[in-house]
């Protein structure tokens, strides 16, 4: 088997790649053939080391690939953001859950419903939230207080739904 670069009987530098033909089979091909002289030799050595290197970490990534996580990734058709992030169209409002998200936003304020855009709509952090809208006041705006914003969002929304508001994990740094 030939490796991924090698030198010729001829002292040339022959760089090649694997290529999928048109036939479905994987060929060798040559991608440049350069002389072996002093000027290029770190360049060459570079180059081999690099190869060496990709060859390394794709052995290791098929000794430690999951097979059963594959398995499942192949059996998924679709593309999960196509149906996730899908937006609601008027004839979809019949469903029972979607009208009642949508009237649970109704009853909150226009600072609420902002925050509740941005957070999960345009999938920010509350820290980059938090950013911005200081730029755009000029207020100084601590973290607690925006955590506190979407705490009462959320304490809200239990409340609505009739639902226990899951307890948050705090985890001691350190």
């Amino acid at each position: 088997m030939k490796k991924d670069s090698y030198l010729d009987e001829s002292g040339n530098y022959v760089y090649t790649r694997m290529v999928l033909n048109q036939n479905g089979k994987w060929e060798r091909q040559i991608i440049d053939i350069v002389p072996f002289t002093a000027e290029n030799k770190e360049c060459i050595i570079v180059l081999t080391e690099n190869d060496h290197d990709v060859a390394l970490s794709e052995r290791y990534d098929t000794e430690n690939e999951d097979y059963e996580f594959l398995a499942k990734k192949k059996a998924d058709y679709g593309d999960p953001f196509d149906t996730i992030a899908a937006p609601v169209s008027k004839e979809e409002t019949g469903n029972s859950m979607v009208e009642q998200i949508l009237a649970f936003i109704e009853t909150l304020t226009p600072s609420q419903k902002d925050l509740v855009y941005e957070h999960l709509g345009a999938r920010k952090q509350l820290e980059e939230i938090r950013r911005e809208e200081e730029e755009r006041t000029g207020k100084k705006i601590t973290k607690q207080a925006m955590h506190n914003r979407w705490n009462k969002i959320i304490t809200k929304a239990c409340k609505y739904f009739g639902v226990e508001k899951p307890k948050q994990i705090h985890r001691k740094k350190g």
